[in-house]
C-alpha cells in the first residue's frame, strides 16, 4: 500500500535544514501570535533549561527532548513544504532565532543563520533561499526586518507596518530582544544549542491535499482548527493568477472577517447547497472538483462568495439592513426562529436572482418552513424538498405557482390543522410550539415585534396541576380537555415559576403574566390579561380565533 502520511519527531536543526523549505499557502490566515503566545514559547524553553540545569557545555549530555507540538505539511519528494498547520509556531521560532543571531556574534551567528537561510552557491549560480516564506503581503517585511542578517537591529517600535501580521512580527521581535536583555550571558549562549538539538517538533507530512483532507480535522495547532472552507480557499486562491493572488486573498478574508469564522463556514455550507442542490458530502475532494469544474477561482470569489455573503448578512443581521421595513423584519425574525437553517439557501438564491416581491417570497418560505417544523419533517425529507426547490428555481419555475414544491400539499394542510386543534403543548416539540405562538403574536401586532429576547417561554393560563381548592376547578369540570390547547397558552419573557403558575387567574395575570410596568411583551399575552375571568367558553372562543388566524395566514383551507 502506498504511504500517504508520515509522522516523525524531528529536532529543530533538522526542521530548519535543507530537508525543508516552508511556504505558507493562502489557506492560512495571517500570522497572529501576540507577545503572550511568543512569551509562553520562550518561557517553556527557559523553564526546560532551568529544570535540567542545562548549560552550553552539557547540552549534548541531555537525553530528555522538549516537544514544541506538531506541524502538518503537504510535501512530496522535494524540500518544498506547504504548511497546512503550524504557521504560528514556525514563524515565531524563526523570529526568536533571528533575534539570537543578531544578539550574539561570531560562530553563534553563523550557525543560527544556517537555520534561517539556505546558502546558495556562487559557482552554481544558486541564490540564498529563506527557509520560511510567509504569505506574499507579509513576506518582504519578514525578510527585511527578521530574516536578513542584521535585520533585527533595524526594527523599532515605530517601524511602519501595513498589516496586523506585520505588527505582530515587529512586536514579537522587540519582545524577544527585551527578554534577552533580562537574561544572563550564559543562558543566552545556551539557548541556541537547546533550541537546535533538544527542541523537537512532530512533523506530519502528507503528499497532497487529497490526503490532507483526511487529517486536517484531526490535528490542530495552538491556534484555530482548520475547516473545510480553509482547504477550499487554498484551491480557489491557487487558481488565481499569482499577480492577483494578494488581491483575491484580501477579498476572501474580508468576507470571513465580516461574518466571523463560524458564520463564514455556515455561509460556505449554504453556498455549496445552492451550487450542488444537495448538502455537502464527506468527500470534499469530489465536491471541489464538481463545484470548480465550471467556474474559476476569480469568478467564484467575485460572482459567488462576495454577493452571497452580502445576501447572507441581510438574512441573519436583518435588523441592521431592514430597520425601516418592519414587515420584512417580522418575517426574518420568524424564519430565524426555525429550528434548522435549511431555508437559507432557498432565500439566498431567490435574492440573488430577484429584486422584487421579497416580502411575499419570505412569507411563502416561512409558511413552508414553519409547517415542516410543526409536522416534524426529518432532515432527509427537508433536503429532498429544498433540493427540488433550488432545481426548480434554476429552471425558471415560478416560485409562487401551485407547481412549485413550496406549495403546501392538501395532506400536510390537514395534518397541521389536526395538530393545531390538538394538545399543542404536549404534541409539538418546544421549538415548534413556541414558533406557533410567536407566529400568532406577529399577526396580532401592528408594529414591529421584537422576538430576540434571551428567554421566551410558553406558559399555561389554566395550570397543568391546579390545586384542589382553587377557582380553576370551579370553572373547569374537565381541565385536561383544555389545559394543553392553543387557546390556553401564552408567551412570557421569563423563566417559568412553579409556584406562580398555580396562582388563581387574577393573581396570575398581575404577578406573573405582566411586567413590573403592568404590560406584557406579547400581544398574545395581553389578550389574556384583558380578560376578567378564564372559563371553558373563553378558551374555546380563543382557540377558534387563533386557529382561524393561522388558517388565513398559511392558507390552510383544503382545496
Amino acid at each position: 500500500m502506498k504511504t500517504t502520511l508520515t509522522a516523525q519527531e524531528t529536532p529543530l536543526h533538522k526542521v530548519f535544514s535543507d530537508d525543508y523549505l516552508f511556504t505558507i499557502p493562502s489557506v492560512q490566515r495571517p500570522y497572529s501570535w501576540t507577545t503572550d503566545e511568543a512569551g509562553e514559547l520562550l518561557d517553556d524553553v527557559l523553564e526546560f533549561i532551568e529544570h535540567y540545569g542545562i548549560t552550553e557545555k552539557n547540552v549534548s549530555d541531555i537525553d530528555e527532548p522538549y516537544f514544541l507540538g506538531s506541524i502538518v505539511l503537504v510535501k512530496q519528494d522535494t524540500p518544498m513544504s506547504e504548511v497546512l498547520d503550524g504557521q504560528q509556531r514556525l514563524t515565531t521560532l524563526t523570529i526568536l532565532l533571528a533575534v539570537l543571531r543578531d544578539y550574539l556574534s561570531g560562530e553563534y551567528a553563523v550557525e543560527i543563520e544556517s537555520m534561517i537561510i539556505q546558502k546558495g552557491s556562487k559557482i552554481r549560480n544558486i541564490a540564498d533561499t529563506y527557509r520560511l516564506r510567509l504569505r506574499n503581503r507579509d513576506n518582504d517585511f519578514f525578510r527585511q526586518y527578521i530574516q536578513d542578517k542584521g535585520a533585527i537591529q533595524k526594527i523599532k517600535e515605530n517601524t511602519p507596518v501595513k498589516t496586523d501580521s506585520q505588527k505582530a512580527i515587529r512586536d514579537n521581535a522587540l519582545y524577544f530582544m527585551d527578554r534577552l536583555n533580562e537574561l544572563d550571558e550564559q543562558t543566552i549562549k545556551t539557548l541556541p544549542g537547546v533550541i537546535a538539538t533538544l527542541c523537537y517538533i512532530v512533523i506530519v507530512s502528507t503528499p497532497n491535499f487529497d490526503s490532507a483532507f483526511r487529517i486536517f480535522t484531526v490535528l490542530n495547532d495552538r491556534g484555530l482548527d482548520l475547516m473545510t472552507s480553509d482547504i477550499f480557499k487554498a484551491r480557489v486562491i491557487g487558481d488565481v493568477p499569482e499577480s492577483e493572488q494578494d488581491d483575491y486573498t484580501n477579498r476572501w478574508e474580508n468576507v470571513e472577517v465580516s461574518l466571523g469564522r463560524d458564520r463564514f463556514n455556515k455561509l460556505f455550507d449554504h453556498i455549496r447547497m445552492v451550487i450542488q442542490k444537495r448538502k455537502g458530502s464527506a468527500n470534499s475532494k469530489e465536491e471541489y472538483n464538481e463545484i470548480f469544474s465550471g467556474i474559476s477561482g476569480k469568478r467564484f470569489i467575485d460572482e459567488v462568495l462576495i454577493p452571497y455573503s452580502e445576501i447572507y448578512l441581510k438574512l441573519v443581521d436583518y435588523r441592521s439592513y431592514y430597520s425601516t421595513q418592519p414587515r420584512l423584519v417580522k418575517m426574518l425574525s420568524l424564519l430565524n426562529r426555525i429550528d434548522n437553517s435549511d431555508w437559507i439557501p432557498i432565500a439566498m438564491l431567490y435574492m440573488h436572482k430577484n429584486n422584487t416581491n421579497l416580502e411575499s417570497f419570505l412569507h411563502r418560505l416561512e409558511t413552508f418552513a414553519g409547517i415542516s417544523m410543526i409536522l416534524r419533517k426529518n432532515f432527509n425529507w427537508r433536503q429532498s424538498k429544498y433540493s427540488s426547490i433550488l432545481k426548480e428555481m434554476d429552471r425558471g419555475v415560478n416560485i409562487f405557482s401551485a407547481d412549485s414544491t413550496l406549495e403546501i400539499t392538501n395532506e400536510d394542510k390537514q395534518e397541521v390543522l389536526k395538530k393545531l386543534k390538538g394538545d399543542v403543548y404536549t404534541e409539538l416539540k418546544d421549538t415548534a410550539r413556541r414558533y406557533v405562538l410567536l407566529r400568532l403574536d406577529s399577526m396580532l401586532t401592528n408594529g414591529q415585534p421584537y422576538y430576540d429576547h434571551t428567554v421566551i417561554t410558553v406558559e399555561h393560563v389554566l395550570p397543568q396541576t391546579p390545586k384542589q381548592d382553587s377557582e380553576w376547578l370551579k370553572n373547569f369540570d374537565n381541565p385536561s380537555e383544555y389545559v394543553h390547547k392553543l387557546g390556553n397558552l401564552v408567551l412570557l419573557t421569563r423563566a417559568k415559576n412553579s409556584q406562580a403558575r398555580n396562582y388563581d387567574f387574577e393573581k396570575k395575570k398581575t404577578s406573573y403574566f405582566q411586567t413590573k410596568s403592568g404590560v406584557s411583551n406579547f400581544a398574545l399575552t395581553t389578550q389574556v390579561i384583558q380578560e376578567r375571568e378564564w372559563t371553558p367558553d373563553i378558551v374555546d372562543v380563543r382557540q377558534k380565533q387563533l386557529i382561524q388566524l393561522l388558517v388565513n395566514e398559511w392558507k390552510l383551507k383544503v382545496d
